[in-house]
């Protein structure tokens, strides 16, 4: 009888041990399926607008930046201006090319004319991607979000106009608001279609993804209410709280860091920096920043307490200095970090737990003195936010800042009530 049960016990260990053997190959077979698969770029290019120029010249950058030996294809996406060749949107997949007069990567997928700025259309840009990805043994682990954009604020805002001189054909950013991308053309069927994605369409089209690495090449999508809105996306963002030039990344230099196995955010930024830093004049323009979004639930609950405190003493804090990152002094995009510091002096709060949360969130920021030779950001700390409840006219925007998921979980949306 006990010779049996020890022959039971011993038959349960052994099969435990083959169980716990099996589960253990099985991760190693699947930890090495995936560690197999080289990393797939997609680049999401809406230049179906005034940008359309500056959309060829940055995929002739890809051609000749991209390195022989490239780890991982990189595709683009582009949708282009009325008369364009082609003129309806279609995907290429990027190949090497040192001359710089033409395109020679191939079209390997063609679209109907469509408003390309549609969640379920960049749904579907991004499935298609992952099939053609298949082909070269890669994952679709980095996007490239390209075009115009003014961060949070909804479509068809008004910001406030002023004399741009020259510069506005220098910057990705506009009079009026584009939330992100501008598509012109639309469905071509004469019929009126939202022109823009709001930043909680953008989140819905790329709920079910998670991505390495996320880049707006857009104007104004450093906001913390954008980051937030993208926490769940990617595991860092790179983002800019203020205008692009209108050339946007360099990608000839950048290219090689998108199709590398490993991906080095730091490097990304620092190129962008670096290119914008060494020119003159007005051109001497970049903010750019680098968000991991593993701490941005941290910051938003650390953020109650500011939020809680500013209602108490709004009346008695001067808006007359707060830094901006909009040259047209818009009133929606202000410095983070001045305005928890502008309310910890009338709370006497330190508020400890913020600062050291927003360094996690924000491990680099790097920027010039100016933007456009205009507007002095030399003292601003990577990311913007908006300051709710001062402007009592913005009745549309505000009932639209209340639903952006950083409103409720920072407690700001209760500044509106």
């Amino acid at each position: 009888m006990i010779k049996n049960k020890r022959k039971t016990r011993f038959k349960i260990r052994f099969l435990f041990f083959l169980l716990i053997l099996f589960i253990l190959v099985c991760c190693k077979e699947n930890d090495e399926e995936t560690s197999h698969f080289a990393p797939a770029t997609l680049i999401y290019m809406v230049a179906d607008n005034n940008l359309d120029y500056y959309a060829i010249q940055n995929i002739r950058q890809m051609e000749r930046g991209l390195p022989d030996d490239a780890e991982g294809p990189v595709f683009v996406f582009i949708t282009r201006r009325i008369g364009a060749t082609p003129s309806h949107p279609y995907l290429l997949k990027i190949e090497k090319n040192n001359e710089y007069n033409y395109i020679t990567s191939p079209i390997i997928q063609t679209y109907p004319q469509r408003n390309t700025i549609e969640p379920n259309f960049l749904k579907q840009v991004i499935k298609d991607v992952k099939n053609h990805s298949i082909r070269y043994n890669a994952k679709l682990q980095r996007i490239v979000l390209w075009s115009h954009g003014t961060g949070w604020v909804p479509e068809g805002t008004p910001f406030n106009e002023i004399d741009y001189v020259e510069t506005v054909k220098n910057s990705k950013n506009d009079v009026v608001n584009y939330s992100f991308g501008l598509d012109e053309t639309g469905n071509g069927d004469g019929i009126e279609h939202s022109r823009e994605m709001c930043i909680k369409d953008l989140a819905v089209a790329l709920e079910n993804e998670r991505f390495e690495l996320l880049i707006m090449d857009a104007c104004f999508m450093g906001a913390i209410e954008v980051a937030y809105e993208l926490r769940n996306i990617a595991d860092f963002l790179i983002l800019s709280p203020a205008e692009i030039v209108s050339s946007g990344f360099p990608y000839e230099e950048i290219i090689g860091c998108l199709s590398n196995f490993f991906i080095d955010p730091f490097e990304i930024a620092l190129s962008f920096f670096n290119y914008y830093n060494n020119l003159t004049g007005a051109l001497q323009t970049a903010s750019i920043s680098v968000v991991n979004t593993k701490y941005l639930t941290d910051l938003s609950s650390a953020m109650s307490s500011v939020y809680s405190d500013y209602a108490l003493y709004e009346n008695e804090i001067s808006m007359d200095d707060y830094m901006q990152y909009d040259r047209t002094l818009s009133n929606y995009f202000f410095d983070f970090l001045n305005f928890v510091t502008r309310v910890s002096q009338y709370s006497q709060s330190d508020y400890y737990d913020v600062f050291i949360a927003y360094d996690l969130v924000l491990p680099l920021y790097l920027h010039t003195s100016k933007i456009f030779n205009m507007l002095d950001i030399s003292e601003t700390s990577g990311l913007s936010v908006y300051i709710p409840n001062l402007y009592s006219q913005r009745h549309e925007q505000h009932d639209y800042y209340k639903t952006l998921t950083w409103a409720k979980e920072s407690n700001a949306e209760f500044l509106f009530n």
